[in-house]
């Protein structure tokens, strides 16, 4: 790696010595102690000759204070006198000196140019005080040392870690510039394998080398980091030997530039050294580590190759084609006066099929010696009738071991293109493939010149066979009498020109041009078919409405209408991918048996099943031969067909008032009124605590009787078909307003709900639940622990007449249901979640039951997730046109709450209201609670 010192004498401070600062603070702390108001020092001397002028002469150095003004403070504390203290208490008197110089005026205004044209760059650059002009060093910057964070984002040189006690150096082997500067890296390990700070390393030129040190590097430590590392300091002690202490702090060598790519940064346990040469040769450069355990690993060499020199390769050359083309590449030394003499310079054709090397023998690679005069030429010799361009590698190679022990280097690579030109014809020609009887078309030629050189004496004929006639040709045109000539003269390389020619033929007809130039001539052909239109061709659907998935038949007529026999007819029918013929593809091809006679129709039917609504089409194409064709397209209307869905409705109905203890026929009829068949029907039959069910129709599941459901799953109904659901019921306590739901819902989603509302009275003996006879004992109802809850107050339909037996009020509450809506994120942002805690509580001192909760997704709304945290069965939701409606809870005691986590999420900036709606048993008509939320962007 080849780098350039970027350190800067800025860094190297010079500070005063130590005993002369020691020495004027003592002549200063005598002179205020003895309470003189002068104090005289050596004058210095103003020939230059010498510091200070000898005694007797010297310098007065007046205090403030001393001439008089106020008390004299300085003189008069040296006697700690009492009443010179107070007065310089009480009047101080002292006053600073009056200035010996004024303050230095502001400079003058830069001076704003007169000339318009001047760049604002350039305005920048004027000096706005005497100095000398800004030179180029000025936008780079000067050379510097950084420290601390800035050199985070550069590259190291050399590695952080290495064997224990081995010395790291960084390069070892390199090529330089003579007067250029190379910057050595060096480092060393310790027991750990890392590059250990503060530690002592030597830099040693070797007495054969050349060159010398230049500057080593120093990172200057604080006083504390003095005291704690080595008290030895870095130092180049000669031109060939120095020390270096490894770094404490990271360190970024630069230019003071933009480009941070000549930068070389340094880590922790590192330190540098540069080297310069003014002359060729090797320099063999030691970096010694003194106090390394390591024996065989405490020293590291890296040598320079020292090289004077400097390339200029050959520019690019375009000759015409044929032509040899001499390549020199000049080579100097010793600041480009002297030549390179021996140096060679090895050239190379990348396209070796267009050139070789004069005298090599058909070789695309050869080397040429520097001559005196500094000049390394060779030939290059085009292949002959080849013409294009090639590019051309040279590399400057240094010989080694002549005159001293240099090996090999390749110091430098360049490269050249040249280019043989030579002019080129290309001709194309077109027309249509087939053209009407008798009918003028249009024919193009169009003429290149792809060359690198003007073609001369350019033109381009066309013979005109018989049956075909001119209708009309470009204006610089020769029009003769059986044919056209274009009469071009020169055509500039890289140029195309089109030539135009309208035409009318009897019969088929080959149009062939010829292109002309100097040394050059190339042709070009077009074949039109002519036929005269006699074929006619209709098409049309049967059906012009039909359902998707129904077959349409269309019919196709093929008719010759001229007054010759046509051979080899045929027709073919292509629909899209949303209308398929009946064999299962896209078309089909029919071929005629025998000629189609004049006058004659050929009649064809195919049938095509569109799979999609909208308007489908199909297109025919007839042909014969001689090139006759015809085209048509025929299209039907296709819609949609009815489905065929299932359509379920539920009716329950029984007595609309039962007596405790007595027991209830309750019926559910199941239609499926639609026009499919609804499969996998599940019905389920939810009734409330009031009820005991005694026995159920056939196939009842018992599994959720503990849930007051019972469930029947019907394999299919048909359209049309009644099915009909009975259950057997005791009544087992009072209720005004007692209930049974049944729902019905298929697998496709077809769903049918009805509810029965009856009054259970009671009696003035307790109710025995009496057994089932179809079904085994149903699971007891849940309740309160001691029995079921009281309830407050007097039922409706019970008056002090009844013998309703009167219970004690429960706790003091609402006497309804609560619901509460809790949101935890709000603002939220677009598409994050938004998070709702909702609790539904039984605030009343009577049981309730087939409470459901339903809320409707407001427009840009979409629920994440739904999980309940009392009731397990809230995770069984359905969504219905953005209404999400939750599983009936069968019972909830009082005071009893169901509890679930909403979380919704919005893709749009907006505000809106969450309403959920709760309805129960003893609150039909229910009510809803809202809670507003806002979406930020």
């Amino acid at each position: 790696m080849d780098h350039t010192a970027r350190t800067t004498d800025a860094i190297a401070t010079y500070r005063l010595p130590v005993y002369r600062i020691l020495m004027v603070a003592i002549a200063l702390l005598v002179a205020v102690s003895s309470g003189c108001s002068r104090l005289r020092l050596p004058a210095v001397d103003p020939t230059g000759s010498c510091l200070f002028r000898p005694l007797p002469t010297t310098t007065s150095l007046a205090l403030p204070g001393s001439g008089g003004e106020g008390c004299g403070c300085l003189g008069c504390l040296s006697g700690l006198k009492d009443s010179c203290l107070g007065c310089c208490l009480t009047k101080p008197g002292f006053k600073f000196p009056t200035p010996a110089f004024p303050e230095p005026a502001d400079p003058p205004a830069c001076p704003t140019p007169t000339n318009p044209s001047v760049a604002l760059g350039q305005q920048r650059n004027e000096p706005c005080v005497p100095s000398a002009a800004c030179s180029g060093s000025c936008a780079t910057g000067p050379r510097a040392v950084l420290l601390g964070s800035e050199i985070d984002k550069q590259c190291g040189c050399l590695p952080d870690r290495g064997k224990r006690g081995c010395i790291l150096l960084s390069p070892t082997k390199i090529v330089a510039p003579v007067g250029g500067e190379v910057v050595l890296l060096s480092g060393v390990c310790g027991d750990d394998g890392y590059l250990q700070m503060n530690e002592k390393l030597e830099w040693m030129l070797a007495p054969d080398s050349v060159g010398n040190f230049i500057q080593v590097g120093d990172d200057e430590p604080g006083v504390i980091g003095r005291f704690a590392g080595s008290r030895t300091r870095p130092e180049k002690k000669d031109p060939s030997y120095a020390i270096g202490i490894t770094s404490t702090k990271k360190t970024l060598i630069t230019r003071g530039n933009n480009d941070p790519r000549d930068d070389v940064r340094l880590e922790k346990g590192q330190t540098w050294i540069t080297i310069s040469s003014p002359s060729e040769g090797v320099s063999h450069v030691t970096v010694l580590a003194p106090d390394s355990e390591c024996w065989d690993q405490r020293k590291s060499t890296a040598t320079i190759y020292w090289v004077d020199a400097t390339a200029q390769f050959p520019g690019a050359e375009i000759v015409p084609a044929g032509t040899p083309v001499e390549l020199t590449t000049r080579v100097t030394r010793s600041e480009k006066t002297l030549p390179a003499r021996g140096w060679k310079v090895r050239y190379e054709i990348m396209e070796p099929g267009l050139a070789t090397f004069a005298g090599t023998g058909g070789s695309s690679v050869v080397e040429a010696t520097v001559d005196d005069s500094g000049n390394a030429t060779v030939q290059l010799d085009p292949v002959p009738g080849t013409s294009g361009s090639t590019a051309v590698n040279m590399q400057v190679i240094r010989p080694g071991g002549v005159t001293d022990n240099l090996p090999t280097l390749t110091l430098g690579e360049g490269q050249t293109s040249v280019t043989w030109s030579s002019p080129k014809l290309e001709l194309r020609t077109g027309g249509p493939a087939v053209a009407s009887y008798n009918t003028p078309y249009q024919v193009v030629a169009n003429l290149r010149n792809p060359g690198n050189q003007a073609a001369t004496n350019v033109r381009v004929d066309i013979e005109i066979p018989q049956g075909t006639r001119i209708i009309g040709t470009d204006s610089f045109a020769r029009q003769l009498p059986n044919g056209v000539t274009w009469e071009i003269g020169t055509l500039p390389p890289q140029t195309q020109l089109d030539l135009f020619l309208d035409v009318a033929s009897k019969a088929p007809v080959d149009l062939i041009f010829q292109a002309r130039a100097d040394g050059l001539a190339v042709q070009d052909s077009v074949r039109v078919d002519i036929f005269r239109p006699s074929l006619g061709l209709a098409v049309a659907p049967v059906e012009d409405r039909v359902e998707a998935g129904m077959p349409v038949t269309f019919n196709i007529d093929v008719t010759n209408n001229g007054d010759r026999p046509l051979t080899g007819a045929y027709v073919t029918a292509t629909g899209d991918s949303s209308i398929i013929h009946e064999s299962g593809g896209t078309g089909v091809r029919d071929n005629k048996d025998g000629p189609l006679q004049p006058g004659e129709t050929w009649r064809k039917k195919v049938v095509f099943t569109p799979t999609q609504s909208g308007r489908r089409c199909i297109r025919v194409d007839a042909f014969t031969d001689g090139g006759q064709h015809a085209t048509q397209d025929a299209c039907t209307l296709v819609i949609n067909p009815i489905p065929e869905t299932p359509n379920l409705k539920v009716s329950v109905d029984g007595k609309s008032r039962v007596v405790v203890g007595d027991s209830t026929l309750v019926r559910a009829s199941v239609t499926n009124d639609g026009r499919g068949e609804a499969r996998n029907v599940n019905v389920d039959l939810i009734f409330d605590p009031q009820l005991q069910l005694l026995a159920a129709t056939e196939g009842a599941g018992e599994q959720r009787i503990g849930q007051r459901i019972v469930t029947w799953n019907i394999p299919s109904i048909a359209p049309g078909q009644l099915v009909v659901l009975e259950g057997q019921f005791s009544a087992v306590a009072p209720s005004p307003r007692s209930r049974v739901t049944v729902t019905a819902e298929s697998a496709t989603g077809s769903r049918g709900t009805d509810e029965f509302i009856f009054e259970v009275t009671g009696n003035n003996q307790p109710a025995q639940p009496p057994r089932g006879p179809n079904l085994p004992p149903a699971g007891t109802s849940p309740e309160i622990p001691g029995g079921p809850a009281p309830l407050q107050g007097t039922p409706p339909n019970l008056g002090p007449g009844n013998n309703a037996p009167v219970t004690p009020s429960g706790p003091v509450r609402s006497g309804r249901l609560q619901t509460s809506i809790f949101g935890r994120d709000n603002p939220v942002r677009v598409n994050e979640p938004i998070r709702y805690s909702i609790s539904v509580t039984n605030d009343s001192n009577q049981r309730d039951g087939q409470v459901g909760i339903q809320f409707a997704l407001p427009d840009g709304i979409r629920m994440e997730r739904l999980v309940p945290r009392t009731n397990p069965e809230l995770s069984d939701y359905r969504i219905d046109t953005g209404v999400v409606s939750l599983p009936y809870i069968p019972n909830l005691e009082p005071g009893e709450s169901v509890d679930f986590e909403l979380v919704l999420s919005s893709n749009q900036a907006q505000t809106f209201n969450l309403n959920v709606g709760v309805r129960s048993l003893n609150f039909p008509d229910g009510y809803a609670e809202s809670v507003t939320t806002q979406v930020i962007p």
